[in-house]
């Protein structure tokens, strides 16, 4: 590394790490409840904080996965007379080291563990956006572009993204946080495999066994990264042991997720009907009546996907907190061929409405890819063209660039086909919200090196965007989490 790019690396993990550091008591102030108290935890229905702690004691004690039913309330899944969370056993993992100190504290630390996640999947989301921004600058820009993006990307993705939006201290965000903070790991992984700086694919096979134990969508991140790898293996590196290791990326986490369920509920894809407030609760019979009895499927996508992007999902108040959910208050806009009411729908905002920038640099980026697929493959006109129809990534960068943001993609598929539409399912998308953002100055930066104005016009709007994102995210995860 020259002078100038080792000082921009030093000077970009400066940044990475500030804003990690600002980020630590902002995660425990939502997941202590404001109270900073790392024991407190609620056993109550709609938390069942202490379920993963009950479900370590369960597997380490008893060598079996059920719990007592007031460790998960109105949430079990029966089988034999036996409770069973379809959570995974990934959070219950991690408690099984220290189970001792937690039955000293008679808590589970669902705040610190929750903590702990969030901060985890910021970190990887930030090491991520540098791992582009040293690797990928190509064309130098002005170091001060290259800075300045990577602070937006750190807010926006910080303290202006959706994953505060599970740091409410309960069994449903903690399962969330894990899965997304093992994906982006993963993800972070085999960029670093494909850049050479990372000798095997085990750890991210790891990380994606972790994560699919701890959310099922993780899966299917997973099942199309180790996809892309077993296609950069074939293309670029010979290697049997490396193509095996990419095809366990691709089928382990989703296996042993399966593997799981199997264990606990005889089947490796339990279906909501198991379970037991789903069985007794009138608003759940209306629903499944006006769906045909389905809880997955394509007639759910339409629906969800509107929900998830539309841009008004928010409503202003004169006072503190500033943003409240448009949604359920107002009905969703129900999408054919689902019909109204065919879906269980909580208090849910958008992607769009909470974190506008990194979507618009993320559709950028799609966009972008898309192009340079074109160029790439039509190689007569790439012959022929002029230099500015070039294409400014290689084969070798296109391919990594667009399995990572497909993989990131990936996540949402489960999420967009059940019959639940939550605001705590926003996190399944900040993956794709990520990539697009470590990608998005390959195709911004250059454009704004070269106009300076409106360059700086940009900025301005970025900050607005930021800015807003900001207020936002602390507004809506302050009702979730307080009220």
């Amino acid at each position: 590394m020259t002078g100038p790019t080792r000082r921009l690396a030093f000077q970009l993990r400066v940044i990475c790490w500030t804003a990690l550091v600002v980020m630590i008591p902002v995660v425990l102030y939502f997941t202590t409840e404001g109270t900073w108290d790392l024991t407190k935890q609620r056993g109550d229905g709609g938390w069942s904080g202490g379920f993963f702690m009950a479900q370590a004691e369960s597997m380490l004690v008893h060598a079996r996965l059920d719990v007592d039913p007031r460790d998960i309330q109105s949430e079990c899944f029966e089988r034999d007379s036996l409770c069973y969370g379809y959570f995974g056993v990934t959070p219950s993992l991690v408690r099984i080291p220290f189970l001792g100190i937690l039955r000293y504290l008679h808590s589970a630390l669902t705040p610190l563990y929750l903590g702990i996640a969030v901060l985890v999947a910021y970190w990887a989301a930030l090491q991520l956006l540098q791992r582009s921004l040293r690797e990928w600058t190509g064309p130098a820009p002005r170091r001060a572009l290259v800075l300045g993006y990577a602070i937006a990307g750190a807010l926006a993705l910080g303290p202006g993204g959706t994953l505060l939006f599970v740091t409410r201290p309960a069994v449903y965000e903690e399962a969330s946080a894990w899965g997304v903070a093992f994906v982006l790991l993963a993800l972070n992984h085999v960029w670093a495999w494909c850049a050479g700086k990372a000798r095997s694919l085990i750890p991210a096979v790891l990380f994606g066994i972790a994560g699919a134990n701890a959310r099922p969508t993780a899966a299917t991140a997973c099942g199309v990264l180790g996809l892309v790898a077993a296609v950069w293996c074939g293309r670029y590196r010979s290697s049997g042991r490396v193509l095996v290791a990419a095809l366990c990326l691709s089928v382990l986490p989703g296996l042993t997720a399966a593997g799981v369920f199997w264990l606990k509920l005889r089947t490796p894809i339990p279906s909501v009907l198991l379970e037991k407030q789903v069985q007794e609760a009138p608003h759940w019979r209306a629903i499944l009546q006006r769906n045909g009895g389905r809880t997955a499927g394509l007639m759910f996508t339409p629906t969800a996907l509107a929900a998830y992007f539309r841009p008004d999902a928010v409503t202003r108040h004169p006072d503190w907190p500033f943003f409240d959910f448009r949604f359920p208050q107002e009905p969703i806009l129900w999408v054919p061929p689902l019909r109204t009411g065919g879906a269980y729908v909580e208090r849910v905002a958008s992607v769009t409405a909470t974190m506008p920038l990194p979507w618009i640099v993320t559709l950028a980026v799609a966009i972008w890819l898309g192009v340079e697929a074109w160029r790439l493959a039509d190689t007569d006109r790439r012959r022929g063209a002029s230099s500015s129809l070039s294409p400014v990534l290689t084969s070798e960068q296109w391919i990594l660039a667009a399995g990572l943001l497909t993989s990131a993609a990936a996540m949402v598929a489960l999420t967009v086909t059940t019959v639940g539409i939550t605001n705590r399912y926003l996190s399944d998308f900040f993956s794709t919200s990520t990539v697009g953002v470590a990608l998005g100055h390959r195709v911004i930066l250059p454009f704004f090196n070269r106009r300076p104005i409106v360059g700086a016009t940009a900025g301005l709007v970025a900050l607005l965007l930021v800015g807003w994102s900001i207020v936002v995210t602390f507004s809506l995860a302050t009702r979730l989490v307080f009220e």
